[in-house]
């Protein structure tokens, strides 16, 4: 029942909007790879340093 509930579920990548399946319920994937994954959390902190945060 569970392996037919999550079938077909996909959400987009938050680095390049590629779709990316959630094989896991409780932590899904937000990332095709690791390195977007890496991409997105440098981009992040260099805004929020060179940003000036808030």
């Amino acid at each position: 029942m569970g392996e037919y509930a999550n079938q077909g579920r996909t959400l987009p990548c938050k680095w390049c909007d590629r779709p990316v399946r959630l094989e896991r319920r409780f932590f899904p994937r937000r990332y095709c790879n690791r390195r977007h994954k890496w991409k997105h959390r440098f981009t992040e902190l260099f805004g929020e340093v060179l940003g000036g945060g808030a």
